[in-house]
């Protein structure tokens, strides 16, 4: 059974596990850096929420040797339990005193996504463009709602208000964590190595949720207050849109070798969709500042 063949019997056992007060249709969905994924929609007559559910995703579990009956009890299970704990109402959107306290800020990037950009407030930083996003919070699940320059319009505020908002609201509510790489590994700080114990000199910078966390480059100060262990210049490397790597600079790697690893890693270990950068940054504490 190849893929089409794969969804379409999939969608026909879902429509009966189901019943057919609920409706399921295939879309193809826009992700971050122009990615495109076949999503199952689901909706329901009275029901507000349309949870989706990625088809690939399944199809691979299938491939793996998941029978597709599990698949359907699995689909049929997230369904259930996301339709009734995602119920976003339409008109908090019109009320920005009401939404403004869940606005935050994230880095894409720029070119990936233009197409996109030409419909969200932004700004452009180096090669990433900072952009805004709503976060729903319902009994103990999250979803999160990109902020588009037609929500601008309906609260009657400018860009520049949208970013001040999010640049205050998301330190505070999601605050930066910063490990070294061996504490996120599961590996001992020090390595035996010729001459004695090497100590790891990388460093991983995200946000408390670990999710849509390499923005944390952007906290006002966050960088400057760690110099003292980082040194008054560091190189970052965007491992994902979740987080950024610092690398002190006195280690002696070079710019051009770690923008190599970083397109490497990209290309053979990140999602697509989770990709923020092929280039290297440096923070140089003089001008406080974040540099190609």
């Amino acid at each position: 059974m190849d893929y089409r063949e794969f969804k379409e019997e999939l969608a026909r056992l879902v429509r009966e596990e189901l019943g057919e007060n609920v409706r399921v249709h295939f879309e193809m969905l826009p992700k971050n850096n122009g990615v495109k994924v076949e999503g199952m929609v689901f909706s329901q007559a009275g029901s507000p929420a349309s949870p989706v559910m990625y088809v690939e995703e399944y199809y691979h579990l299938w491939e793996k040797g998941v029978p597709m009956e599990q698949l359907v009890e699995k689909m049929a299970w997230n369904y259930e339990r996301y339709r009734d704990r995602i119920q976003l109402d339409p008109r908090i959107l019109d009320d920005y005193e009401a939404v403004k306290d869940q606005i935050f800020f994230k880095l894409i990037h720029y070119e990936k996504n233009r197409k996109l950009l030409e419909e969200v407030p932004h700004r452009r930083i180096l090669d990433l463009a900072l952009v805004f996003y709503y976060r729903l919070e319902y009994r103990g699940e999250r979803a999160t709602l990109l902020i588009r320059r037609q929500n601008l319009s309906r609260w009657g505020i400018t860009a520049g208000r949208l970013e001040e908002q999010a640049m205050e609201i998301t330190p505070q509510k999601l605050p930066p964590r910063l490990m070294t790489m061996a504490d996120l590994l599961g590996m001992p700080q020090e390595m035996p190595g010729e001459g004695g114990l090497i100590r790891l000199p990388m460093y991983v910078i995200t946000n408390s949720d670990r999710n849509l966390g390499a923005g944390t480059i952007l906290y006002p100060k966050f960088l400057k207050k760690n110099t003292e262990m980082l040194g008054e210049e560091f190189f970052i490397l965007p491992s994902s849109i979740h987080e950024c790597i610092l690398v002190p600079g006195w280690t002696g790697y070079r710019q051009e070798t770690l923008a190599k690893m970083v397109k490497e890693i990209n290309r053979d270990h990140v999602d697509p969709r989770e990709v923020l950068s092929d280039r290297v940054y440096c923070y140089r504490k003089s001008s406080d500042g974040i540099f190609l």
